[in-house]
């Protein structure tokens, strides 16, 4: 399986704004919409594309969509900052799909990539807002057999 791993990009910090509702300011728009064209410009071939529920992440994994038009988007708890790494892994295999994209949060995501690679989910690594990895995981998905294929700033992917 190829799981891509997309942290959400720049989001607007007002205080008055719940943190979950803070939505992604224009140049975290440029930054979604961006990795999306690499995306699609590298012809991943993603089956789905799994976010956690806060608007920040929904509005990035729509960006990438608009890029992407024939990928579903759904929404989960388990991309969620302080969900446990190990159960979206689990939910992943259970997935059919051969590639997966999943826009998250930090510490999660580095989280997710460590436990991945490592088989051990202490962050080593470090996603910043709308960086871009691609991980190689052999059937059957286990933990600590995945391959890190690249990781892009948001920088790199804007660049094309």
């Amino acid at each position: 399986m190829i799981i891509y791993l997309l942290r959400h990009g720049d989001s607007v910090d007002t205080p008055e704004v719940h943190d979950s509702d803070r939505p992604l300011s224009d140049f975290g728009q440029r930054q979604a919409t961006a990795a999306g064209r690499y995306l699609a410009k590298a012809n991943a071939e993603i089956g789905q594309i799994l976010c956690s529920p806060l608007l920040r992440a929904r509005q990035t994994a729509e960006a990438v969509q608009r890029e992407l038009p024939s990928v579903p988007v759904a929404a989960t708890e388990l991309l969620a900052s302080s969900s446990d790494p190990r159960d979206i892994v689990h939910e992943l295999q259970k997935n059919t799909f051969k590639s997966v994209l999943m826009v998250g949060h930090e510490p999660h995501l580095s989280r997710t990539i460590s436990l991945l690679l490592w088989g051990d989910p202490r962050s080593r690594l470090e996603m910043r807002k709308c960086s871009l990895a691609c991980v190689s995981v052999p059937d059957p998905l286990e933990e600590g057999r995945g391959v890190l294929q690249w990781l892009l700033s948001s920088d790199q992917t804007m660049r094309g």
